[in-house]
């Protein structure tokens, strides 16, 4: 059964599933070559609480396995501090067999699935994949939430609620967080020109252009309206934006919808004391820097001037080298 739910997931999905192991280092390793043999490769462990939290802050994986590693009350303690941070991960915990331990505690804490120890390896992974048919039809339901039906890109209403969970981990861990926004030059001559069936296939081609040149899972890519998209880049900095945005820029020209033309703007998250500050102001500055890159004629991209100052880098090239049209 967890073959077929694992092809489903990769088939229906797009999705290879993912399982990040937090337990000691002999349940890590029997459970980890009990996964292995039923089709789950990928497998990562976390040895300490540190580790644990790095590893989700990179990608989060489809299942977190969580052993006990202290008492009831700091079980407890951790697992309401994930799921706060990632509301979507599917939690299965094994606890200790000790009567104190209530399992009823720990659905409420956060954890979809438990069994206690000692437990046999059947009844385990027959509550894994039990687990991993609900994450599966979730997924599913989800879908027809927020993809947008023409392109299948990620909705307006996902991108705002994507963009918040992002920010909230960025600004938690100090991570870099870039959003990118795109808007479509001479679309509506296109549109009124070849009709409104062929102005569909612009954009689901771009939709598709930017799916294909930005990472599975991690980056999203949105309709954010019209013939307006974004795509939000976790834990990327504008330098490295910016080479996503070239070589969309340049798959693009290799193929393009004449004579529509593509202007991009850039902006990465400044933290201003207020996630939802901080989102809206990551907007505003994105749009502004897009406006920007308009007004140069074809397949452009401005970087906005104060993600530029707040930078980092000690050598960051001068406003007037990122606004440019690319040849």
């Amino acid at each position: 059964m967890i073959k077929e739910v694992i092809y489903s997931i990769r088939c229906e999905l797009k999705e290879e599933t993912s399982i990040l192991l937090f337990a000691e280092e002999e349940v890590r390793d029997l459970v980890k070559e009990a996964l292995e043999y039923h089709g789950l490769v990928d497998v990562k462990g976390a040895k300490n609480k540190e580790e644990l939290f790095f590893l989700l802050s990179k990608a989060i994986p489809t299942v977190l396995i969580y052993s006990f590693r202290e008492n009831l009350e700091g079980t407890i303690h951790t697992l309401k501090e994930i799921k706060s941070l990632f509301p979507k991960l599917k939690i299965f915990c094994l606890a200790p067999y000790e009567a104190e331990v209530s399992l009823g505690k720990l659905f409420l804490s956060g954890a979809e699935e438990a069994i206690k120890k000692p437990f046999s390896m059947e009844e385990f992974i027959a509550r894994l994949a039990k687990l991993l048919k609900t994450y599966y039809l979730e997924k599913k339901v989800e879908q027809l939430l927020i993809e947008d039906p023409l392109t299948l890109a990620y909705n307006r209403r996902y991108f705002e609620s994507s963009l918040r969970e992002e920010a909230l981990r960025a600004i938690r861990y100090r991570l870099p967080l870039t959003l990118v926004m795109l808007d479509l030059d001479k679309f509506k001559f296109y549109n009124d020109h070849f009709g409104h069936a062929e102005g569909d296939k612009v954009l689901q081609g771009i939709a598709l252009l930017m799916c294909e040149n930005t990472r599975l899972k991690i980056d999203k890519v949105c309709r954010y309206g019209g013939d307006e998209f974004a795509i939000i880049l976790p834990q990327t900095d504008w330098q490295k934006a910016l080479v996503v945005v070239k070589r969309i820029i340049n798959a693009y020209e290799k193929n393009p919808f004449d004579p529509v033309t593509l202007s991009f703007g850039i902006a990465s998250l400044i933290d201003r004391g207020d996630s939802e500050k901080s989102v809206s102001d990551l907007i505003i500055r994105a749009d502004s820097a897009m406006y920007e890159a308009k007004k140069i004629s074809g397949n452009s991209y401005v970087v906005d001037p104060e993600t530029i100052k707040s930078s980092s880098k000690e050598e960051a090239p001068p406003v007037a080298q990122l606004a440019q049209q690319q040849q």
